[in-house]
């Protein structure tokens, strides 16, 4: 085997990447993200607060498009997997689908007054258009990109660092300014003002998604006739003999299910036990603060002791901040202060988690003789995403069993329980689990020797 790039150019393993086309790739993440918290975070509390819809049929919806989301992930995967053009493997999704899926945001805050039944087919509808097929088709190829940019450890690791920053500054914005601006344009429960926004952050994921292609590389070409002879189940058996991969879906499964029943609650725990809805912004904002001023300084940290080991501290750190907002939960200011401390943690977990994935791609293909960076990583979401949606759903119905309406001015004593158990204690257990899981994961040591074994190997040596 060689390594060649599209063109059929020998490629260095160690070849440098300009920083623009590092912060070009980044801002594919933050156009990824300018739509998901969008469609997340926030979609539940426009559908409940702005439309009267029931919060349990939502969570419902939005179970089932998780699953959904998680089966079309590693179909898309595999499809990645397949690709073939001029413009790469990956790259072209972003061309094809950067447009559409910018639309599509904003068709889900246009639901039209068809009736209680005819609105909740809609949101089926527009919201499964845009979370399980758009976004994953244009999601995964951009995630397995940073396994075509580069072998080499060392500029992943930047690559990543770039990518993460930028995912954190769409997350810093939409967390910030979404409420607020929603409010400025008539208020969270007028449509129009979600509509509005819905536009302006769609056009501006489109553009970003297009920027992403026009200004990025793919150099990673793996010829191997074995590779294109690889079915669907023979890719899902080989991913599955990754020990690696296996614990790293694991630490994000644990991570998505804690915060998704926390985050899934949040801007109703703002509105209802911190006094304002937009507190909910400021809290989302203030955890991002921190990882966006530690997360560059997290490069020689990830050289000197390993990305492992910067995680698994940054995840105990987390897990501090959380229990600490059980001492005065009802404070605003103290839980601004805890979210500080969570967003300190968070800082290593971000900067280093895909950066590690690409590594289990190379361990992959070292351990089995077959490379399947799009399977690889779609499943890995899959995980993730199955996760977020049983965290949301579980969280949505059970304030809904508890007697939440988004249209009553005061809620039950149940509700407000549910809203403080789920938001408060819940995410504990989860965020205890990953530093243990962390502690199994010991590819960093080994990696030298697999990169050097796989660069004999595409040798002819």
């Amino acid at each position: 085997m060689s390594e060649k790039n599209m063109g059929g150019t020998q490629k260095s393993y160690t070849e440098k990447i300009s920083t623009f086309e590092k912060i070009a790739y980044g801002g594919g993440d933050l156009a990824s993200n300018l739509i998901l918290v969008l469609t997340s975070t926030f979609v539940t509390f426009f559908y409940t607060d702005a439309l009267g819809l029931n919060a349990a049929i939502i969570g419902s919806i939005m179970l089932f498009s998780r699953f959904a989301d998680g089966f079309t992930d590693i179909i898309m995967g595999y499809v990645v997997d397949k690709t073939r053009s001029k413009h790469g493997k990956a790259r072209p999704w972003l061309l094809w689908l950067g447009i559409p899926i910018g639309i599509s945001t904003v068709l889900v805050f246009l639901v039209p007054n068809l009736g209680d039944v005819g609105k909740y087919i809609y949101v089926i509808i527009t919201y499964n258009l845009v979370t399980t097929f758009l976004y994953t088709m244009i999601n995964i190829p951009y995630g397995a990109m940073t396994a075509l940019m580069s072998r080499d450890q060392d500029q992943r690791m930047i690559i990543n660092i770039f990518r993460m920053f930028m995912a954190q500054v769409g997350s810093l914005l939409i967390n910030a300014f979404t409420l607020p601006f929603v409010n400025a344009m008539g208020g969270s429960g007028n449509q129009r003002s979600w509509v509005i926004v819905s536009i302006i952050y769609g056009v501006a994921a489109a553009a970003l998604f297009l920027l992403c292609f026009a200004k990025t590389k793919e150099r990673v070409a793996i010829q191997s006739d074995k590779r294109e002879k690889v079915g669907f189940i023979t890719s899902f058996k080989l991913i599955i003999k990754n020990n690696y991969w296996l614990l790293l879906v694991g630490i994000w499964v644990s991570m998505v299910l804690g915060m998704s029943m926390s985050m899934g609650v949040g801007t109703y725990y703002a509105k209802y036990i911190l006094g304002s809805e937009n507190f909910a912004g400021f809290l989302g904002a203030l955890g991002i603060v921190p990882v966006l001023i530690i997360m560059p300084f997290t490069a020689p940290l990830n050289r000197r002791f390993g990305k492992r080991n910067v995680a698994l501290v940054g995840s105990l750190i987390s897990l501090a901040g959380q229990v600490l907002m059980l001492l005065s939960p009802a404070s605003a200011t103290w839980l601004m202060v805890c979210a500080v401390v969570k967003g300190i943690g968070s800082a290593t977990l971000t900067a280093t988690m895909f950066a590690m994935i690409a590594d289990t791609i190379e361990y992959g293909q070292w351990k089995t003789g077959t490379r399947v960076e799009g399977m690889l990583y779609s499943s890995t979401t899959f995980g993730a995403k199955v996760g977020a949606g049983i965290g949301s759903a579980v969280a949505l119905a059970i304030i809904g069993a508890a007697g939440y309406n988004g249209l009553a001015a005061v809620q039950t004593p149940e509700a407000i329980a549910a809203l403080k158990t789920l938001y408060l204690i819940v995410p504990i257990p989860f965020m205890i689990l990953i530093p243990v899981i962390y502690g199994f994961y010991k590819l960093d040591k080994i990696y030298p020797q697999v990169m050097e074994d796989l660069k004999k190997r595409e040798e002819g040596k």
